[in-house]
């Protein structure tokens, strides 16, 4: 069996986040590598596994994707904020990171940004 894929979840507290979060607990393929809110939110600093309604996992939700992003991660963006997922497209390209984006709202000019 390989080795599972690290993901980080940018937008954690939000519905999808807290989602991500859980299936990515459970399914055996994924493992929680870090989880993203905006500074001041008051879920930064608890455990995103209890964030996400379950136990624990020893992963606490910080607001600096650059702290836990690396090349091997996957970063999941459902922050619901076009401009915070162009900071976060770019941080992840240069990391050499994967990137999934379920962020809508865009308009053209950051479309072809």
């Amino acid at each position: 069996m390989s080795e599972p894929i690290d993901i980080v979840v940018c937008g954690a507290a939000g519905r999808m986040g807290r989602l991500l979060l859980g299936l990515g607990r459970q399914h055996p393929g994924l493992r929680i590598a870090g989880a993203i809110e905006l500074t001041g939110h008051p879920s930064v600093g608890r455990d995103a596994g209890e964030l996400a309604g379950g136990p624990a996992l020893g992963v606490t939700v910080q607001t600096d994707l650059a702290q836990v992003c690396r090349p091997a991660h996957v970063v999941l963006d459902f922050t619901g904020a076009p401009a915070a997922t162009i900071a976060t497209a770019t941080l992840a390209a240069e990391r050499g990171a994967g990137l999934v984006i379920g962020t809508t709202g865009f308009d053209t000019a950051q479309e072809l940004s």
